[in-house]
């Protein structure tokens, strides 16, 4: 393809694979260069941008091809054109498919997401080339007409960011999150960046010198990471600070150091010495690994105060292995068996199928309408994602205590709680809970029901309940 490096789209394939990319990039190019978007672009050069921005996740010889001729139905003679393609039927049908989506919405007013979700849940690569799609057009913002900068901006950040970071596409998520932050909210986006701008000359010594001093204690005890450092992302930042009601300077996750070591027996033992070497904050410490997120996320996550004399702004330390390194970037993409699409949580509290998940949320619902009201509060950010010890999975509204999800998942029989577990620990029951978390109740025969319980609940439901059945006799309850 003319002045493209169609390299890029080959390199780590097969000689055969190489081929086969390259006489889809020559058919592109010989019949796609003429026909234009409404970006001004030729679907040659589109189809050539979307396979490479795919070729950043981990994806096969076949992703990209479809890839590169996924608008060939866009020619006047597409039809007869698809037929010729050097395509594979499976593929073809898989370019039909696309081409199906390209004038669906995902937003607020959308009637079109059973063809989406039927699309995502029923073939994989569908899910992938359309989140590496948009998010090639979100790149690409200033070729649009501002009209359509600003639905594709709105489009994105309502729901296929929230999508792509449920499906662990961190890297993704975070780009089409602050590019499109810019296009909407220029004003609030620039503020904050001359926070972010006025902080940056002591973030960078703060960082640079506790990566030093931790790679050098490190290495003291036998212990060979691979540092690097991250900035919270514009958009990222400003849903903190609304969410917490917190002040630029008051966020503690802003700054983050990522050690990557080459097990997780090591992983355990960094926290350790971190912790030795600095003051670690009460609260702060998240382990991933042991429980991780639904969507398969795993690392240890703790907050220090790094090095006195350095500076006061808390870092988050981040502890990985290589392989949760790439999943934390790339999620599904960065395992070879992504097309199953199954988060197998090594950890015994979970193991769940995300697209399972969404088939039998959409049989709950009887309409379109409906399914978009639930399909944006499955992916929405406002409700925790819990499992009891038989690996059922349950949501609940943040923030929740440990007795908020037993009267949620055990109705009346609440009234026997006496004690809960929570990830194997026993845990009073005003505890907060947190993403992943596994919940335990140990019941008495007896009712253990108190007014103070009241007290340790955060959910309306949960009040209603306990003070209906403060109401009850307690034979009504036990037989409940």
């Amino acid at each position: 393809m003319d002045n493209l490096p169609i390299q890029s789209l080959q390199d780590g394939f097969s000689a055969r694979s190489r081929k086969r990319v390259f006489d889809a990039s020559q058919f592109a190019e010989t019949y796609l260069s003429s026909v234009f978007r409404r970006s001004g672009q030729n679907y040659a050069r589109h189809g050539f941008e979307v396979a490479r921005t795919v070729r950043e996740a981990d994806v096969s010889a076949e992703t990209v091809v479809i890839a590169l001729l996924h608008d060939i139905l866009m020619h006047p003679q597409g039809e007869e054109l698809l037929k010729k393609a050097p395509l594979t039927d499976h593929e073809r049908s898989l370019v039909v498919r696309m081409h199906a989506l390209r004038r669906l919405h995902i937003d607020e007013n959308t009637r079109d997401l059973d063809r989406v979700i039927e699309a995502f849940t029923e073939e994989s690569d569908i899910l992938l080339l359309r989140m590496a799609h948009r998010l090639n057009d979100v790149r690409s913002l200033a070729l649009f007409s501002p009209e359509l900068r600003t639905s594709i901006a709105r489009e994105t950040l309502h729901m296929y960011s929230a999508i792509a970071g449920r499906l662990g596409l961190h890297l993704w998520r975070n780009e089409m999150e602050d590019i499109c932050f810019l296009e909407l909210e220029p004003n609030m986006a620039g503020k904050l960046q001359a926070e972010f701008d006025a902080m940056k000359k002591i973030d960078h010594i703060s960082l640079s010198q506790t990566m030093k001093f931790l790679e050098a204690s490190l290495r003291e005890k036998g212990i060979e990471p691979e540092l690097s450092f991250r900035m919270k992302g514009l958009y990222s930042t400003y849903r903190k600070m609304l969410i917490k009601n917190r002040r630029f300077e008051e966020l503690t996750d802003r700054l983050a150091i990522r050690i990557v070591v080459s097990d997780i027996d090591t992983c355990y033992r960094t926290l350790g010495l971190v912790h030795a070497h600095m003051h670690p904050i009460p609260g702060k410490l998240k382990d991933y690994i042991g429980a991780p997120k639904q969507n398969g996320y795993r690392s240890i996550h703790t907050v220090v105060y790094p090095l006195p004399g350095v500076t006061e702004q808390p870092i988050e330390i981040q502890i990985r292995t290589p392989a949760m390194h790439r999943e934390c970037e790339l999620g599904i993409a960065a395992h070879h068996t992504y097309k199953d699409m199954q988060y197998a949580l090594t950890t015994n509290q979970a193991r769940m199928d995300l697209f399972r998940s969404l088939s039998l949320l959409r049989e709950e619902v009887r309409s379109p309408e409906q399914f978009e009201t639930a399909l944006r509060s499955y992916y929405g950010e406002h409700h925790l994602v819990l499992f009891d010890t038989d690996n059922n999975l349950y949501q609940l509204s943040k923030p929740a205590t440990a007795l908020d999800f037993v009267a949620h998942a055990f109705g009346k029989r609440s009234a026997l709680l006496k004690h809960v577990r929570i990830n194997g620990r026993l845990r009073p029951l005003r505890t907060p809970l947190h993403d992943g978390d596994t919940v335990e109740p140990l019941f008495s025969r007896y009712r253990q029901l108190s007014p103070e319980w009241l007290k340790q609940c955060q959910l309306k439901g949960t009040r209603a309940l306990l003070r209906s059945l403060q109401k009850k006799p307690q034979k009504a309850i036990v037989k409940g």
